[in-house]
């Protein structure tokens, strides 16, 4: 147990909500703590946005005090985030998740750790524990003191586990792809031919569709990826699962509901239906196009918006070491910010494809082997042992082929399926963790050779530094797949004939520095350079152009860009397919008169998804109903289920060029269809919002708000108190500024998860946001108070000097060791 001492006029242990902001400087002494596991005093100076200012002694401190700062923002978040990730929600919730560990324990890394630490930084496995034993000295406090736990331990009667150096290394959270891909596209080719299938997807770089020698892709089974969903996605709670709860039963049914559906999105957010896409934006201007005559770098990532944040701001500050930005709450360091020299934001890079599917015939005669190069080889198994609430742990049997675990089989049809992931095999791959040698990084050179090991997620990452340079790096790991055809695509045999030739070296990596232009922006669309020679190993699946288009319009021609120029392009609401919709309005005529004053406000649109536009909510109903009547043109009913909808770039293109499928006369089917999927878009907005078009503002509809997770079970005045009001926002999907929404309230449930701005003329005048806010503790007051900038376009100040901090500042906590 690590020790915790008082001391007069010290708030401590009695006083814990000085953690949570209470007990601080603003009004008394700061508050201290004495912990087992430090060798130097350190300071915590939380600003008036709750991001903590880590100042340490050395570097062990430092990264135990960014641990210990994540867990009392975030434990419970934390805690699920492991117990998932390693297969251990059993241990806490009992035997209805054993099945779901077992599934878990399929992808952790299995490799050499030695060189799975040392991959990420040259002291990663003394950083990675000093983390670990930062987050477990706040453990062993709450655990000390019950009373001081977050609300989702307390209802739920569970309490919260202890981390290793490993439990950061979990793979299931990466952003990695494709193998979901693979199983979607053989079930489309079975469903409608491959000529079809070809015509109605976007691949990029184009390529002409082959399946692989061998394959039968009618005989994919549907469940072939149901152990990867279980592992990766989990499965709701119910009432069952917290017998150790004082809720009555149904109070206990009501609380399982609601943990389920903020489950998701404690643990890694992308994953929810409403939020698959994983989009964001960055860029950097050099000195020539801003007004201090120095670069700035923007960025914005975009994933679900939930309560809690997905991202985690921290300033880390010790010799050798300081850096500002944001991260995840489970990996010390930062992804995305500065140090005293270079700054850097990431996007989604979809270059790498980092998975395939592997289809094997077993033996008849014995199912635990498969047909590999011409023989029948065993698979390899490993017995783990899963610990279960009330009961003895039980013992479950893992399975593994050359190429990887085996998460199907099919008796029926004699088939075994496994996946084959660079990030299961290849040391230096959890998500996110090569950040470490980026936070270090002082020049070009040295952010090129920390790129060259930032393996996943793949990243455009952005760059700049005091000297005047910008550059790009697409960075990620890329298996070499030596045959004409095999692209990655689909799946193959795995019975020899399809095997990777290694891994593209990391120096052959696209980058630019110092482009003509002045600038460098991307935002997930497809982007390798014209001239790369490693085109042709690309992933053919990237986000759609729209949100590029409307940067490098808007960048193309700014000068003397300040700061404030910056946040208003992320704050850009221009839909570029909205502007091409727009194009054939001025030809669309009804005599109804829905449809009639749909269209007069759209002709008087100037394309701004802005929260006050009546327009916007108009062509928010119509487009909807576009797409789904050319997908009908196309796709027959029966292939629906594995091809729901045509993208927006492909309902444009047949758009742009109408065939046959819109009748005999293309164009005028076209325009006919285009008003009435108006008149069926406007009889379900004036069925929503009434016939009054002073009351279809797009911020009417188009919202963000948070709910506690527990709010049902809580009395209604703390229920309130701990929701968020409710705030109009503008854009949609494919604006720069994101905000997709689910259909069925227009709440935003994806978007930016975090906003930087960064000016390397003087580093306190960059600005930043996270949502809705550091701290997932109703007590703190950092648990929704960056939601209203978020919303408004409000920014804080990513306070970076120390004068700066302490003019921000809003309290402060000194750990110093235990004695011994």
């Amino acid at each position: 147990m690590r020790a915790f001492k008082r001391h007069a006029g010290i708030c401590l242990a009695a006083g814990f909500l000085a953690f949570l902001g209470g007990c601080a400087s603003r009004g008394g002494a700061p508050a201290e703590l004495e912990l087992a596991g430090l060798t130097e005093p350190v300071e915590i100076l939380r600003d008036k946005h709750g991001v903590s200012h880590i100042y340490a002694g050395n570097e062990h401190d430092l990264f135990f005090a960014q641990g210990f700062a994540a867990a009392r923002d975030r434990l419970w978040q934390l805690d699920l985030w492991r117990r998932q990730g390693e297969g251990k929600m059993a241990e806490q919730f009992g035997p209805r998740f054993v099945e779901q560990d077992r599934a878990a324990r399929l992808f952790l890394y299995r490799g050499d750790l030695q060189a799975e630490f040392a991959s990420y930084h040259p002291r990663g496995q003394a950083i990675l524990t000093a983390f670990s034993q930062g987050i477990n000295a706040y453990v062993d406090h709450v655990r000390a003191h019950p009373e001081q736990l977050p609300e989702e331990f307390r209802l739920t009667g569970t309490l919260p586990g202890y981390w290793s150096p490993q439990t950061s290394l979990i793979r299931l959270y990466g952003l990695t792809r494709n193998v979901s891909g693979e199983v979607r596209l053989a079930r489309q080719i079975a469903a409608l031919g491959l000529n079809a299938v070809q015509d109605l997807s976007v691949f990029e770089p184009p390529i002409a569709l082959q399946i692989p020698a061998g394959l039968d892709v009618r005989q994919i089974h549907p469940d072939v990826l149901s152990q990867y969903r279980l592992a990766r996605d989990g499965q709701d709670f119910t009432a069952a699962d917290f017998p150790g709860s004082p809720l009555a039963q149904a109070q206990r049914a009501e609380l399982a509901e609601r943990l389920s559906a903020a489950r998701v999105a404690a643990l890694d957010p992308s994953l929810r239906a409403e939020a698959t896409r994983y989009e964001s934006n960055n860029w950097v201007l050099s000195g020539q196009r801003t007004a201090t005559g120095k670069p700035m770098l923007a960025g914005d990532p975009h994933r679900a918006i939930t309560m809690p944040s997905l991202r985690y701001m921290v300033h880390l500050n010790a010799p050798g070491w300081n850096v500002i930005g944001a991260g995840e709450p489970a990996l010390p360091g930062v992804s995305m910010g500065h140090n005293e020299r270079i700054a850097f934001g990431l996007t989604i890079f979809a270059f790498g494809d980092e998975e395939d599917l592997y289809v094997y015939d077993t033996n008849p005669a014995n199912p635990d082997e498969y047909r590999y190069a011409g023989r029948w080889e065993p698979m390899r198994a490993l017995d783990e042992t899963i610990a279960v609430r009330g009961q003895q742990p039980v013992s479950r049997r893992l399975k593994f082929t050359r190429h990887g675990p085996v998460i199907f089989e099919d008796p029926a049809s004699r088939k075994a399926y496994a996946l084959r992931a660079a990030y299961l095999e290849f040391p230096g791959t959890a998500a996110y963790l090569a950040s470490l040698r980026l936070n270090q990084a002082r020049n070009w050179q040295e952010f090129v050779a920390g790129m060259q090991r930032h393996y996943t997620p793949s990243e455009n990452m952005v760059y700049a530094d005091v000297d005047g340079n910008i550059g790009w790096f697409g960075g990620s790991i890329a298996p070499i797949r030596p045959r004409a055809d095999w692209s990655g695509m689909l799946p193959v045999p795995g019975d020899g004939s399809f095997e990777w030739n290694g891994y593209l070296d990391p120096a052959s990596l696209p980058m630019r520095s110092n482009p003509p232009e002045g600038y460098i922006a991307t935002a997930n669309e497809y982007n390798l350079p014209q001239d790369y020679p490693y085109r042709e190993m690309s992933g053919r699946t990237w986000a759609e152009p729209y949100r590029a288009q409307r940067i490098h319009e808007v960048l193309g021609s700014v000068q003397g860009a300040t700061v404030q120029t910056l946040q208003q392009l992320q704050y850009d609401t221009v839909s570029l397919p909205a502007r091409t919709l727009l194009g054939y309005v001025r030809h669309l005529d009804s005599a109804d008169a829905g449809v009639g004053q749909g269209l007069r406000l759209l002709k008087d649109w100037d394309a701004r998804m802005q929260a006050d536009s009546a327009a916007a909510t108009v062509y928010a109903f119509w487009l909807p109903e576009i797409v789904e009547r050319v997908t009908a043109l196309y796709v027959p009913p029966q292939a629906r289920p594995v091809l729901d909808k045509l993208s927006t770039v492909k309902v444009m293109e047949k758009l742009a060029l109408p065939d046959s499928a819109f009748g005999p006369r293309p164009q005028q089917g076209r325009d006919a269809l285009l008003v009435a999927a108006l008149g069926d878009g406007m009889a379900k907005l004036q069925a929503r919002l009434g016939p009054d078009p002073r009351q279809w503002e797009w911020g009417r509809l188009h919202h963000i708000q948070f709910e506690h997770a527990l709010a049902p079970l809580l009395p209604p005045e703390r229920a309130r108190a701990w929701a968020s009001e409710r705030y109009p926002v503008g854009g949609d999907n494919e604006t720069v500024l994101r905000a997709t929404f689910r259909q069925s309230d227009f709440r935003q449930v994806s978007g930016a998860s975090y906003r930087q701005v960064i000016d390397l003329a003087n580093w306190d005048d960059s600005v930043a946001q996270n949502v809705p806010g550091q701290s997932a503790d109703p007590r703190s007051p950092h648990y929704k108070d960056l939601l209203q900038g978020w919303a408004q376009g409000e920014y804080f100040p990513m306070a970076f000097s120390r004068a700066k901090v302490q003019s921000q500042l809003a309290d402060t906590l000194t750990l110093r060791p235990a004695p011994r």
